[in-house]
């Protein structure tokens, strides 16, 4: 599988109008298209809190996600609602392309529908987005998935998937040097437990602060509350 990671801003107070523009105007179509829309959240703390709503979306592969970008593009009526209904309230959209780095939990393939979503229970997703040293990944991937994977399962914390960048900002000759981690949490207080440990407990301290970030060109970190549109919440 492969996912496609974007970053939707929209600045000046638009971006609830581009949330129900959104869900009204495209969201299923979208959808249906085979562009499955699994995560949908919103930036709660962090670069562009307010303003940004991050998207997550799956696809079987390479060569079916480019089938469905013609496929989408091909449909006269859906484009001319994108451009004309959504597009007005969007300021800036970015897009990378993603895969499970080696060792990352797995992600399932079959959601349920949307609407079977909508008020459901969630929880809080912190998206960190790491940066390496060119050449560096594989040595840091390493070291991740046999100290920090474990490490980091505790105080209700856990990791939803852990990404190398494909395609788009991060990479070089088909090599990844950024990497993108969500992780989930029940709610704010098991989030804020999880951080102050890492202070408290000397041992977590020195292996994420003596022996992993060293590893670490640039982190990125936000805290995202689910739409209720998402379906990994």
């Amino acid at each position: 599988m492969i996912y496609q990671h974007r970053v939707v801003i929209c600045r000046a107070g638009k971006l609830e109008k581009r949330h129900e523009k959104f869900q009204s105007t495209t969201m299923q179509a979208l959808d249906d298209a085979g562009s499955a829309l699994i995560g949908a959240w919103e930036v709660y703390i962090g670069d562009d809190a307010g303003i940004a709503v991050w998207q997550l979306r799956q696809f079987k592969s390479m060569a079916n996600w480019a089938a469905n970008q013609d496929k989408v593009r091909a449909d006269a009526a859906l484009s001319t609602a994108r451009q004309t209904q959504l597009y007005p309230y969007l300021d800036e959209v970015n897009t990378s392309i993603l895969a499970l780095a080696n060792g990352s939990p797995d992600i399932p393939v079959d959601w349920p529908a949307i609407d079977a979503m909508r008020g459901q229970s969630y929880g809080y997703i912190e998206q960190r987005i790491l940066r390496h040293k060119v050449g560096g990944s594989a040595a840091h991937h390493a070291f991740y998935r046999e100290n920090m994977m474990p490490a980091l399962e505790r105080e209700g914390a856990r990791l939803i998937g852990y990404f190398d960048t494909l395609i788009g900002d991060g990479t070089t000759n088909g090599k990844s040097m950024r990497t993108v981690e969500l992780r989930h949490f029940l709610d704010l207080a098991s989030r804020q437990r999880w951080r102050e440990v890492q202070d408290t407990d000397k041992g977590l301290a020195d292996l994420i602060k003596g022996q992993w970030l060293p590893h670490i060109e640039q982190m990125q970190s936000a805290l995202l509350r689910p739409l209720n549109y998402s379906r990994i919440r």
